[in-house]
């Protein structure tokens, strides 16, 4: 045991106090702050009033294939002037490309199909990459004309979220409050329904997996318009180098459409200026930021692509809905959506027994680094390829979310009760010696960080608030029973880690001493005329301590006899300050690597895919490791089974569960895809470590190990040889005469004595059970070629044979050790197993 390293976190903390105080603080200050946020609430404010003053048609770009004399217009906003270089010649082919989806979705605009009324949910699917008209580049633009007055981090590097692979995945959340902003503003319930509202103020977060170009993954906020009725949203970008939500009703590709969204985003954008306008210290971070860590980018933003997103909602399943519109008319199926997503929002027991799921198509188009993303799906694509992007509703998505965590908060409980079983089968020392201390900081760390996930997704969970807190609170618990189990552990295997220190310091020494006493002798030869010097040593008395480190102790007391003492020198016996001193560094180490592990699988999230699942890959291995320990600790101490099958067994399955969760169901929330190849790895690794539990069970701890591999250990199960009696290899009892009333020979005939002609049955009373126990002896000058195999070793298996020569029953022995390393007839100490 390594000794307690009190300055480590003196250490620590000296570098974390470094590292945030020589941080870059990249603000601007409290003086020139607030006068920043006001120019930019200046220019926004310019930007809404050209929106305001706009109509349809005032913005047509230049298009690839335009005369020279065609007619263009321009607006005079961020990223939307001709000067600012932007690739707008393909804006009229991102149009006709919308309505190509919607098309071909809900069909013409006069006769469209009903869609879901309200588009929250998670959908993901895979896109392709089409080139824009012309190329464009970083060194393509000007920043510092683009953007006066803005300090752009970077700007000299390759862009953020820049896409160069021919295809990859995405995934959309689109958070669609029916409280938000619509329009028309105010609606008479009397006269009006919910179907009658035009547009709805809507806010998405979209992920995209770059996996064949940079193999980034690029998250970012978009913000924008959705038109129930059509089933059609459109979203942007903003940022200081591009207006995206002011322009965003010059982008639609319908007159409706951008008298709607015109009307609605002059409302709201009018009341989210004012409402910044009223503090004296207004808030930096914009409402409609495109980045999700808004802080950092608001003083110093880097440069990114910018992106449109068009999404076409697509109808619902007639077969799981039920309804037929060509028999009862499409009111009836609107009704008949509209009551699905009420008793979505509002359960009162009448849902249905499946909800269709929600299915959109999308096309993205960066105007700034000019290319287009569109999903898989038809008619381009076969439904093999891609069904463009599909998911579940918000509503049931948090309700798979909610059975997930239940179902963990379950599992965690089941651990717990495997936990406390073993505890009470492993309550002395001599089976708290058994258990490897390092399998349990593995289950403890592993609790130990979902404790921590759980609570911290508790701060900010609604919907799910009580199963994050039932896990949090069973975690708790678990930890809690966990850390007194390791404890007790910790406090009986810690004078056999002293010990082990203690050899290690004398083998040391007497290397040392070793060397020291050759270079003597090579110096100064000894002179054979002297007669030799004979030296008395004092033996010093022996004590026993209290601490069952015996053997250490009276080796210590021997070596002390021959060697001074260092001035220096004190007591090894550890105190409880000292003990409460190692377990507390114990548990410090497993909760800094708790938090590196943390904080390295949330860095992870934006790793390229495959170093990212490699990572993952690799984290689960370590973790499902954790029965190596235990085999090595069988192994070390000669132990053949330390713990109970049902908690070997119950932990394994339970633990592996929640990974099975996410490797092998298709539907998880998490939407990552089935890898049957990892988590037939992970189950097969987790699997092989309980058979060689097994093994050292049946077998022994050491079959198949070579002998200097490990130190040596006692061996309770020999080979019992006739002519070992002069070397007192015999137990007591099998030594007597066959005409002796307590040991007896069975003389066999037949085919069952000429298979045993090399081995005598010796027959001896158990002292434990004091029932017979029937021992096979080979006999003098005869060799068994089955002592050394397989039924060799389940033979022996049978009785076990103690260091001061007694034998009894091994089921007998072993429940007599787990409570006392006592011999039962001579009290002699016998060595752990």
């Amino acid at each position: 045991m390594r000794p307690p390293q009190d300055n480590a976190r003196a250490i620590f903390l000296i570098i974390l106090i470094f590292w945030l105080a020589t941080s870059p603080d990249s603000g601007p200050g409290l003086i020139a702050g607030p006068a920043l946020v006001k120019n930019r609430i200046a220019r926004q404010r310019e930007a809404l009033g050209v929106l305001n003053g706009t109509q349809w048609g005032d913005f047509t770009p230049r298009l690839v294939d335009d005369p020279p004399e065609t007619e263009i217009k321009y607006l005079n906003l961020t990223g939307f002037r001709e000067e600012d270089g932007y690739v707008w010649e393909d804006l009229q082919r991102f149009k006709n490309r919308c309505e190509e989806w919607s098309t071909n979705a809900v069909g013409i605009p006069e006769a469209a199909q009903p869609v879901w009324q309200n588009a929250t949910g998670v959908v993901h699917g895979s896109w392709q990459r089409l080139n824009a008209s012309l190329p464009r580049y970083h060194s393509s633009y000007n920043l510092s004309a683009i953007s006066p007055g803005v300090s752009w981090a970077g700007s000299n590097s390759d862009w953020g979220r820049n896409v160069t692979g021919p295809e990859g995945k995405i995934m959309v959340r689109i958070e669609d409050n029916e409280d938000d902003e619509t329009e028309p503003e105010k609606i008479d319930k009397l006269v009006l329904d919910k179907a009658e509202i035009k547009a709805r103020q809507v806010a998405g977060t979209v992920n995209i997996d770059d996996i064949e170009g940079t193999g980034s993954s690029w998250e970012m906020r978009l913000h924008g318009v959705h038109w129930p009725r059509q089933g059609a949203i459109l979203l942007t970008t903003t940022s200081e180098k591009f207006a995206g939500i002011f322009g965003l009703p010059h982008l639609t590709a319908r007159p409706d459409f951008f008298q709607t969204s015109q009307a609605l985003l002059n409302r709201s954008l009018d009341r989210a200026l004012e409402k910044k306008e009223q503090h004296t210290f207004p808030n930096p971070v914009e409402p409609w930021s495109s980045s999700l860590d808004a802080p950092s980018e608001a003083w110093n933003p880097s440069p990114h692509c910018e992106y449109l997103l068009y999404i076409q909602i697509h109808p619902l399943d007639q077969d799981i809905l039920g309804v037929q519109p060509s028999l009862t008319g499409p009111e009836n199926v609107a009704k008949a959506i509209q009551d699905i997503e009420n008793e979505l929002r509002f359960p009162q027991g009448t849902g249905h027994r499946t909800i269709p799921r929600l299915q959109m198509s999308a096309v993205l188009f960066s105007p700034d680094c000019g290319f287009f993303l569109e999903t898989k799906g038809p008619p381009a694509f076969a439904p093999a390829d891609g069904m463009h992007l599909v998911g579940v509703k918000q509503e049931i998505f948090l309700y798979s979310v909610s059975h997930f965590l239940l179902g963990l908060a379950a599992i965690i409980f089941g651990q717990l009760q495997l936990l406390k079983m073993q505890m009470r089968e492993t309550s002395t020392p001599s089976t708290l010696g058994r258990v490897s201390f390092y399998t349990c900081c593995m289950m403890l760390l592993a609790d130990g960080m979902l404790f921590t996930g759980a609570a911290a997704w508790s701060f900010s969970a609604s919907t799910t608030l009580l199963p994050s807190l039932a896990i949090t609170c069973v975690s708790l618990l678990s930890m809690t029973i966990e850390t007194f189990f390791l404890a007790e552990i910790h406090k009986v295997q810690e004078p056999e880690w002293r010990r082990q220190e203690r050899e290690r310091e004398r083998q040391n020494a007497s290397m040392n001493t070793t060397t020291t006493t050759t270079t003597t002798n090579t110096t100064n030869p000894p002179n054979p005329r002297q007669p030799p010097t004979i030296t008395t040593t004092t033996t010093t008395p022996i004590i026993i301590p209290s601490d069952q480190d015996i053997d250490a102790e009276i080796a210590e007391n021997e070596t002390n006899a021959t060697l001074p003492a260092p001035a220096t020198a004190g007591t090894t016996t550890p105190t409880a300050q000292n003990l409460r001193t190692q377990l507390s560094n114990t548990f410090g180490g497993l909760l800094f690597l708790g938090i590196c592990i943390l904080f390295l699988s949330l860095a992870a999230a934006s790793w390229r895919p495959s170093i990212r699942a490699a990572y993952f890959n690799t984290l689960l291995f370590g973790y499902l490791s954790l029965w190596a320990p235990q085999i090595y600790r069988n192994v070390h101490r000669n132990c053949r089974r330390a713990l109970s099958w049902q908690f070997v067994i119950g932990q394994s399955i339970l633990r592996l569960l929640p990974i099975a969760y996410f490797y092998i169901v298709p539907n998880n929330f998490a939407f990552a895809e089935p890898d049957w190849t990892a988590f037939s790895v992970l189950a097969g690794w987790l699997w092989i470590q309980i058979w060689i539990l097994a093994a050292q069970s049946v077998l022994g701890p050491r079959f198949g190990v070579p002998k200097g591999w490990m130190p040596e250990a006692w061996e309770y199960h020999p080979v019992l040889r006739e002519d070992n009696i002069e070397a007192g290899g015999l137990p007591i009892g099998l030594v007597s005469t066959p005409s002796s009333p307590t040991s007896l020979e069975r003389v066999r005939t037949g085919e069952e004595g000429r298979k045993q002609r090399n081995t005598n049955t010796h027959v001896i009373d158990c002292a434990i059970c004091r029932e017979i126990l029937e021992v096979p002896v080979i006999k003098a000058g005869s060799d068994d070629p089955t002592a050394g195999g397989m039924s060799g070793v389940l033979a022996r298996r049978a009785y076990m044979v103690t260091p001061c020569r007694h034998i009894f029953h091994s089921a007998c022995l072993e429940g007599w050790m787990r409570f006392r390393l006592q011999c039962p007839i001579c009290r002699e100490e016998l060595p752990p197993l």
